[in-house]
């Protein structure tokens, strides 16, 4: 009976049980919808694959490449060998990092997602927006900088900027530095049970246009033997090395405790 412009309605058992499935259908659509825009990354993964099946050649950056710009390969004749940080054991940076063959780890938080990289035994926070975080300030930068999250249509999406200065920030192996414009993004999607990295990098000081890489992983129970760098070990190379600068003063590494 519609009595002033409303429709009057007894709301019996069956209705209410009706209202009751129809709502809990609801809620259980909408969770599942939640829970597949955030993909399950949990775990350990094997070192990326590129797309036809092997290793390194799509995700490497040469000496040579046509997207280096003239600083760059200014910075290459410049520097050799004997002065990269790697025969310090410093770290190896991003996205550099996933060029080696070592295996990693993912850890889902509510609010991060942690990163351990079996190379240089690195653990790297991935800050997911909007929990508050507090921010690098304008003159803060970091040798990993700062990586901040969000789940978009199903992937783990990461902006990392906030880089300090690095000799090796694009290529350890072969002189490439990177500067404090250096921003990264990574793409962390699921084909399957498959992990699929796609990375894009870019730096206006050293990179004419994005440095782009797409791999694959799968899940493993293996990190793989622990991380160990050392120093007399790391060095042993350089006796072979011939310096650029014979006039330089000899280099008297000091060894950190």
């Amino acid at each position: 009976m519609n009595q002033g412009g409303f429709l009057n309605v007894t709301l019996t058992p069956s209705i209410l049980r009706t209202i009751a499935a129809a709502g809990l259908g609801l809620a259980a659509l909408m969770a599942q919808a939640a829970d597949d825009a955030i993909p399950d990354l949990d775990g350990i993964w094997t070192f990326g694959r590129c797309p036809d099946g092997g290793f390194l050649s799509c995700m490497t950056l040469r000496e040579d490449d046509e997207k280096l710009t003239d600083r760059a390969l200014a910075y290459q004749a410049a520097i050799d060998e004997i002065a990269q940080p790697k025969y310090d054991c410093a770290p190896m940076p991003i996205p550099h990092m996933y060029t080696d063959p070592y295996n990693f780890r993912l850890e889902q938080l509510d609010d991060r997602v942690l990163v351990y990289y079996g190379k240089d035994d690195v653990v790297r926070t991935i800050w997911i927006e909007g929990h508050n975080h507090e921010k690098p300030d304008i003159n803060e930068f970091l040798y990993y900088g700062y990586a901040e999250g969000r789940y978009e249509e199903g992937a783990l999406v990461v902006v990392t900027d906030k880089f300090t200065f690095d000799p090796q920030g694009l290529n350890a192996d072969f002189r490439i530095p990177s500067s404090t414009q250096k921003q990264m993004t990574e793409r962390f999607s699921l084909e399957g049970e498959t992990l699929v990295l796609e990375v894009s990098t870019i730096d206006p000081f050293f990179l004419k246009e994005p440095w782009t890489f797409r791999v694959t992983s799968t899940r493993t129970e293996d990190m793989g033997d622990p991380w160990i760098c050392e120093l007399e070990g790391a060095r042993r190379s350089l006796r072979f090395e011939i310096s650029k600068y014979p006039e330089d003063p000899e280099v008297d590494r000091i060894e950190y405790r």
